[in-house]
């Protein structure tokens, strides 16, 4: 299966995508992250070199660019899936969904853009505040991270697509352990195993 762990910056995806692949690799579950965007490959690059503000796109070729961050790494993905109980993505085609919705983009269009990658089994959003986010950057900003009007939206249009979409809400203001803790209960509810 695939779980999605999503929200705002500094949200707590990656500290909670590490605690739930040890809590089922402890189950005997074998699991695989991906973390997007992947700054590694040649599109990542200049994904980070927007953020950072040393390229400048249009909001439609910046959600292409990340879109196609995703479809690098497709054979990648779908030996991962093969080969792993669980694969684990902090952040995946959610992201750019709610991002490109806040940049006025057609929600369709967006879909479409990632049409064909491996579906998410279940879809977690991490809900922090605006402020909860911006008081846990401690080092440079990039240019979301910046711009609080902004993250406000994007909190907003996360909680605003999980209902329409289905997501899991987790409050993740709490500390790490009880919002895994939440997390699990969640993914009990999937896997019988749990």
């Amino acid at each position: 299966m695939i779980i999605v762990i999503e929200g705002s910056d500094q949200a707590g995806k990656k500290t909670q995508s590490d605690l739930l692949a040890k809590a089922l690799k402890a189950r005997k579950l074998k699991v695989k992250i991906f973390s997007f965007p992947d700054y590694t490959t040649p599109l990542g690059k200049e994904i980070d070199n927007f953020l950072h503000g040393k390229r400048k796109f249009s909001p439609q070729v910046i959600h292409c660019l990340l879109a196609a961050n995703r479809w690098e790494k497709l054979q990648e993905i779908k030996k991962a899936h093969s080969e792993n109980s669980v694969l684990i993505m902090n952040r995946y085609y959610q992201s750019n969904l709610v991002y490109g919705a806040v940049n006025k983009l057609n929600l369709k269009w967006l879909q479409n853009l990632d049409e064909g990658l491996p579906k998410s089994d279940l879809v977690i959003v991490l809900d922090v505040s605006q402020k909860e986010s911006f008081n846990r950057k401690k080092s440079k900003r990039d240019k979301f991270e910046k711009d609080r009007k902004f993250l406000d939206q994007i909190s907003k249009t996360y909680r605003k697509l999980a209902k329409k979409l289905g997501w899991k809400l987790v409050d993740a203001s709490r500390p790490k352990e009880e919002v895994h803790q939440s997390i699990m209960e969640i993914i009990a509810k999937k896997i019988v195993k749990l």
